[in-house]
């Protein structure tokens, strides 16, 4: 509970009861790797159902005031180095294999583990209002990156904000752990809100420049007015491009600094960018960035997120209008911008609505299925030239693989 500059710990539920160590366990049965897969079975879960309902009793059981337990018979994690059990396998199926066919089974399975999240995180909360009545609620940990399951809370307890910090998993640790001893032990005052991720490095144009020449690339040096209308066109032309500018994210997702952008609008954009640069499983979604003052003529759900942790349904009139942004289950997992948080990113985005009439980009991380999001210019130019991205603006200069090849 946080009041003023007090950070006091009233309830806790300890290791191994974990709904993280839950979703992970799961993540691994269905044949994806442990901290890095999970958000590969929130997006699985739209294709299936709950038909697992009656095995997870046996598996966890979750109060009405959200507490909840683990069945340890079926779990191994907290004395093996694999999270489950041959009795886990007995009571649901075999693990299925790394890269092997998805069944529907699998997808009913990872649709149960969502459900039995989002009822326990609500429950939860609904606890803690009741308790408490406070009406803001903080999110950190591992399972606060399910964007789902935070729409989810939006919608079902009764809190009216929601704040989670865009580096959620263990990675906050190091800015909670410093927030924490400038707060609370050194009275150094409580920070402004966190309204940007871009606490990373950020490259001169120099060092753009220096990169693009030690690879041989032809560029052109724009002034951002420019670059902002060229890159709009060549994106609302149907080109994919990457979008290297300021700060690099402190966190798991791109949020307009190192990101590859697209035009929602064309329902073969999510299949081009699997084939030419992701690489990634078919069933995973890609995310829409749109200006934050039209968040509502696009989404149901009236609440920004900026760090690309809240899923809303997209409105009825608008599933046709981006379909390469909504998932089959017609949600999206949104980025909203400001103009005061990301002005550059916000421009591009207002100038590709100005010239569309859609003011969303489909936005992904700056990188390739299994490498981590690129930081320095040479990790970028790498990038570009081994994928199928078309263009690339990285600080003020502009890359064009056509130009490269006429």
């Amino acid at each position: 509970v946080g009041q003023g500059r007090d950070l006091r710990l009233d309830k806790e539920l300890r290791f191994p009861h974990s709904l993280g160590l839950l979703y992970s366990a799961v993540t691994a049965h269905l044949g994806f790797k442990v901290n890095g897969g999970e958000g590969k079975v929130m997006g699985l879960a739209a294709y299936g159902k709950p038909a697992f309902a009656a095995q997870f009793k046996e598996l966890v059981r979750v109060r009405e005031d959200g507490s909840f337990q683990l069945d340890l018979k079926y779990f191994s994690f907290h004395y093996d180095l694999v999270m489950t059990n041959c009795r886990f396998a007995r009571l649901l199926f075999p693990p299925r294999p790394p890269e092997s066919e998805l069944r529907q089974e699998h997808c009913d399975l990872a649709a149960t583990l969502q459900a039995v999240v989002e009822d326990a995180a609500v429950k939860l909360v609904r606890g803690m209002h009741a308790a408490y009545r406070m009406d803001d609620l903080c999110l950190a940990g591992g399972v606060a990156l399910n964007c789902v399951a935070n729409g989810a809370l939006l919608e079902r307890a009764p809190i009216r904000r929601l704040f989670v910090q865009p580096a959620a998993g263990d990675d906050g640790c190091a800015l909670g752990a410093a927030l924490y001893v400038h707060n609370r032990l050194f009275a150094g005052g409580r920070p402004r809100p966190m309204t940007s991720a871009a606490l990373g490095p950020e490259f001169s144009d120099d060092e753009a420049q220096a990169a693009l020449q030690e690879a041989g690339l032809s560029y052109a040096r724009l002034a951002e007015p420019d670059l902002l209308a060229r890159t709009a066109q060549r994106l609302a032309a149907g080109k994919i491009v990457g979008w290297f500018q300021g700060r690099m994210e402190f966190g798991p997702r791109a949020l307009g600094h190192r990101s590859i952008l697209a035009d929602p609008r064309d329902p073969g954009m999510k299949d081009a960018l699997n084939r030419r640069v992701k690489h990634r499983e078919p069933f995973r979604p890609f995310a829409p960035a749109l200006c934050a003052e039209d968040r509502d003529e696009y989404f149901a759900g009236g609440h920004d997120s900026p760090f690309m942790l809240l899923s809303f349904p997209v409105r009825p009139d608008k599933r046709d209008v981006i379909p390469a942004a909504v998932h089959v289950d017609g949600s999206a997992r949104l980025q909203t911008v400001t103009a005061q948080s990301h002005p550059l990113f916000h421009g591009l985005i207002k100038e590709f609505g100005r010239r569309t009439g859609v003011p969303v980009l489909l936005n992904t991380s700056f990188n390739v299925r299994g490498e981590p999001i690129v930081c320095d210019p040479r990790d970028a130019v790498a990038t570009f030239l081994g994928t199928g991205l078309d263009c690339m603006a990285i600080n003020h200069f502009f890359i064009e693989k056509e130009a490269e090849n006429a």
